[in-house]
Parts: structure tokens; C-alpha cells; sequence
């Protein structure tokens, strides 16, 4: 669920959202940045209502586009805090266009947002039980501890962990225990000349100014850019696993009637994830960052130890791995069985499975069942206090009011009609241009705030060269999810550029390779997968 280091992650997100202000809640730019940050938007929302003057549009739609390019910079600058930018549709719209205030403010309680919300709920009691860290233990030891072999069992554990919890949330579960793996290679290295090193990275310094042998070294940072972009990858196999995923389904069931339901997501979702982290393990451990180490003495001991700690599964543990399971059942279940002409026949209550209230209903739980002999529950309310983004659900809400209020205008149809010379290029081509630049804007920008922007346009646009909008706005989605070059792309990027074990270059020169490899797959799998799974048209 998706998002440099404290200074872009989203004040309470720990359940994908991307991109944010400042943990702490305070604005750390000058007074002079930041008004000048507000004035560029304001000028350039001004601009486009006075360039679109002589356009067949509306007085409501041209306030709609200039309140669009105004949220577009203000969250991209973080000139204020995304979610309050999120809340403007709430503001400008009932006052300066025919939509009502109960138009502006229903989209924040679209069911999308609540399907969020019961995740999110299910990501904050797997951390509190320590549910997902035992769930990486087990995958590690699970397929071995020689150092190649521990790469790919800390992307599987993060990626499948990614798919529920926020891709953030995983991260800062899943470094530490790369790091421990690492300061236990550097601590059995024969090379390395500084026998107090391994309590050094523990106590906050950089890898790179402590490790002397250079295969430990490139080792390090395979480990944890693998972690980073794990995380990242494992975003796009379910509709908790990022924001963008949301938006757009969220944009599909009430501005088109396309709703996208969760098993269909993960139709084209899951295989996308499982190609692309063998891929990308292939890549960062044969190609981009080889490192001569066979084994690594110890490893076995290290993770055994780590589960010796959480000691036997608690009561706590295995009812919310009751409740998880019983949510992922009905999730993906019931989708596919109704797929079955026969079984939707004999059954139609399968069709009639909500992933909203699936969600909300597992949240619920939560807070009913006991987690102990004590008599506490699962939940807390005040555990959902601390740990749920509510920031992250306003900017689902805002994103959608606002394509709500371009639809509504007539914008989307305008925008439409402006690029309908495109719909001579074939289809592929298209939705290969929107993967790679969707894809190099949520490099710079939160890929929320990036999604939130583009998905109402890009409905425009599909409508106007007559292709279904599905087909581009499920892979736009997708790459919103895919930044592994920059610290400032995604917050676990971020994260790992904290730990001191890898450059900006290093991340640089590996995230450009996986953007490529990106590009190629995401256009490759709506095409191939695509029409089967959910539909799409070609």
C-alpha cells in the first residue's frame, strides 16, 4: 500500500501513499520559498483560465482547469501539505462553478477510500502483533541464506508484504533486518580490517566510510536497493498496494462505470509483480551489482535467532493472520468463481461480494476479537489514531473531486476533442508514451499527487481518440508506482539513501535499468494480460 529521507514522507503514512511533507508536521522551506511556491500556482491556475477565455468551454470548466493546474503545482512542490491541497475541490468549486457542495464532498467518501481504510486497518494490526516481521523471518529462512538466495527472499518478503502494507511501512520494517544480514557478512569478512564495523553501521554509520573489502560493499548495496525497489514492485499487485491504484479505480466505477474489482486487479497485478521481481533480482544480482560472495557463515544462526526473539506465535499473531486471510479470501475468491458461467449462474452472490465491505467488515473484526488472555483486542481506536494515513484518504477524496469536477464541466470532453488527431497512432504506441511519461513525472513527484493530476485528463484523452479509457489508465497506474532512481521518487528509496549503504549514483545507475525494464513490462503485460483480466481493448 506506497512513499527523502523524513522530508517527503507523508505526515502519517505508513500504510503507499507516496511523496508528503515532513514527519515532524512542520515546513522546514522559508517563508520566501514557500509563498513563492503558493504565488506559482496561483499565477499559473490564473494563466490557464485566461488562455482558455477564447475556448468553447464553460465559466465552470475553465475554473476547473485552472483549479487543476493549481493543485498540479502545489502538490508537486509540496507548497503546502498534500492533504490540505487535496481539500481546495471543497472550497473552489461549490463557490465558482454550477456543482454543489454535496458534489464536491461526496467523492471523499467513495467506497474506493473506505476499501483503503479497512486495509489500511489489517496493516496497522499486522504491525502491532509483529505479524509481518515474522512473515520476512520465515521467507528468509525459507530459502536460504547464501548471500544471492538472501536477496531474493528480502524481495519476496517485501514485495509480498508491500501488496498489504504500505510500501513505506515495509521498508522501515524490512531495512533492519537487511542491515543485520549485512553487518553480519561484514563481521565475518576475512577482509575487513576494522573488527568494530558491524556496531558502527548500527550506531548510524555510513557503509560505504566503514566496509573495505569491495564485494561486502557492492554486496550491501544489492541488499538494500532490493529492499527499496521490492517494495515498490510489490505496490502493483493488489489495490492496497498503492494509492494510484485507487485513484484510478476509484475514477473507473464513478465517473465511467468501470468498476474494477480486486481479483480482477490482481489478475493483471500479480503475474506484472512476479516476472518484474525475478527480473529485477536477475539484474541487481548478476548485472548491476555482481559481488563475488558464495555464503555467508552465520545467516542461518542470524534468522534463527531473530524468531527466537519473537518467540511462539501469539494468540494476537495468528488471529489477525485469521482475519487477513479470511479478507484475502473474499477478495479474490468470489471474483474469480463468478468469472465461471456455470458458478455465477448456480451462485450469483459470488458478483455480489464487495471489496468495501470486505475491507471495513475485517477492520471491524479487528477491533472485536481479543488479542490476548488480557482481554485486549486486536485494535485499539487509539492504535488507529496514531497509525492510520488520514492525510493519504483526504488525497484519494481530493484527487477524485476534482475529476469529478472536470467531468462534470465538460473538461475531460474538451481535452478530448484537442488530441483526437492521435487516434491515428496505434494503441500500443500510446500507452507506451502514457507508461514512460506518467513515469518520469512520479520520479519528481509524489506518485499520488501524480495520478491524482493526470487521471481525469487522461480519461479526456482516451475518450477523444476513441480508445477505452481502461486501457490507458490501468497502466498509467501502474507506473505512477515505478520510481527506483532517485531518493526523492518513493519513500523507500529515501529510506535506503538514509542508511548510508548506497549513492545516489549507485541508486541512479540501477533504477534507470528497472524504469526501462518498467516501461517494457507494464506495456507488455496490459497488452498480453490485459483483455483477459480485465477487459482492456487493444
Amino acid at each position: 500500500m506506497s512513499e527523502t529521507t523524513t522530508a517527503r514522507t507523508p505526515a502519517g503514512e505508513h500504510g503507499d501513499g507516496d511523496g508528503g511533507q515532513d514527519t515532524s508536521g512542520e515546513d522546514r522551506r522559508s517563508p520566501v520559498l514557500t509563498a513563492g511556491l503558493l504565488g506559482l500556482g496561483v499565477l499559473l491556475g490564473g494563466a490557464t483560465y485566461a488562455a482558455l477565455l477564447g475556448a468553447d468551454l464553460s465559466p465552470g470548466a475553465r475554473v476547473t482547469a485552472a483549479l487543476g493546474v493549481l493543485m498540479a503545482v502545489w502538490w508537486m512542490t509540496e507548497a503546502i501539505p498534500l492533504a490540505a491541497t487535496a481539500l481546495l475541490p471543497l472550497v473552489v468549486v461549490p463557490a465558482l462553478t454550477q456543482q454543489t457542495i454535496d458534489d464536491s464532498a461526496a467523492p471523499y467518501a467513495d467506497p474506493i477510500v473506505f476499501l483503503f481504510l479497512g486495509g489500511f486497518l489489517i496493516a496497522i494490526a499486522m504491525q502491532k502483533w509483529d505479524l509481518h516481521r515474522r512473515i520476512a523471518l520465515l521467507t528468509l529462512r525459507r530459502v536460504g541464506t547464501a548471500p544471492r538466495r538472501i536477496v531474493l527472499g528480502m524481495m519476496i518478503a517485501t514485495a509480498f508484504l508491500s501488496m498489504w502494507v504500505s510500501n513505506t511501512a515495509t521498508t522501515l520494517m524490512m531495512l533492519p533486518i537487511a542491515l543485520s544480514v549485512l553487518t553480519l557478512v561484514i563481521d565475518n569478512s576475512a577482509a575487513e580490517e576494522d573488527g568494530d564495523a558491524g556496531s558502527r553501521i548500527k550506531d548510524g554509520e555510513a557503509v560505504r566510510e566503514v566496509v573495505s573489502d569491495p564485494d561486502v560493499r557492492v554486496f550491501g548495496v544489492a541488499l538494500v536497493l532490493s529492499v527499496a525497489w521490492a517494495a515498490s514492485i510489490g505496490g502493483l499487485g493488489t489495490l492496497l498496494g498503492s494509492p494510484p491504484n485507487a485513484i484510478v479505480a476509484g475514477y473507473l466505477a464513478s465517473e465511467l462505470d468501470k468498476p474494477v474489482g480486486f481479483a480482477q486487479w490482481m489478475l493483471l497485478g500479480v503475474p506484472l509483480v512476479v516476472v518484474f521481481l525475478l527480473l529485477a533480482w536477475l539484474l541487481i544480482t548478476r548485472v548491476l551489482y555482481r559481488f563475488g560472495l558464495d555464503s555467508l557463515p552465520g545467516g542461518a544462526e542470524l534468522i534463527d535467532r531473530q524468531l527466537t526473539e519473537l518467540g511462539p506465535m501469539s494468540r494476537g499473531e495468528k488471529s489477525v493472520l485469521a482475519v487477513f486471510a479470511g479478507a484475502a479470501f473474499f477478495w479474490i475468491v468470489p471474483g474469480l468463481l463468478s468469472n465461471v458461467d456455470s458458478l455465477a449462474e448456480a451462485a450469483p452472490v459470488l458478483g455480489q461480494v464487495d471489496d468495501t465491505v470486505v475491507a471495513i467488515a475485517a477492520g471491524v473484526a479487528l477491533f472485536l476479537i481479543p488479542g490476548d488472555s488480557e482481554g485486549r483486542r486486536l485494535l485499539a481506536w487509539s492504535d488507529a489514531e496514531r497509525g492510520l494515513p488520514w492525510g493519504v484518504l483526504l488525497l484519494f477524496g481530493g484527487g477524485l473531486s476534482l475529476a469529478a469536477a472536470v467531468a462534470a464541466t465538460g473538461l475531460d470532453e474538451w481535452f478530448g476533442q484537442q488530441v483526437q488527431g492521435l487516434e491515428a497512432l496505434p494503441v500500443v504506441l500510446i500507452l507506451a508514451a502514457v507508461v514512460v511519461i506518467v513515469l518520469l513525472l512520479t520520479e519528481m513527484t509524489s506518485n499520488t499527487a501524480t495520478a491524482a493530476t493526470f487521471v481525469p485528463v487522461l480519461g479526456g484523452v482516451a475518450v477523444g481518440i476513441g480508445v477505452d479509457p481502461t486501457t490507458l489508465l490501468i497502466p498509467a497506474a501502474l507506473a505512477a508506482t515505478c520510481a527506483f532512481m532517485l531518493p526523492v521518487g518513493t519513500p523507500p528509496n529515501a529510506i535506503v539513501f538514509g542508511s548510508g549503504a548506497v549513492t545516489i549514483r549507485e541508486m541512479a545507475r540501477g533504477g534507470a535499468v528497472l524504469n526501462v525494464v518498467g516501461v517494457l513490462l507494464i506495456t507488455l503485460a496490459t497488452v498480453t494480460i490485459g483483455p483477459f483480466a480485465l477487459g482492456l481493448v487493444i
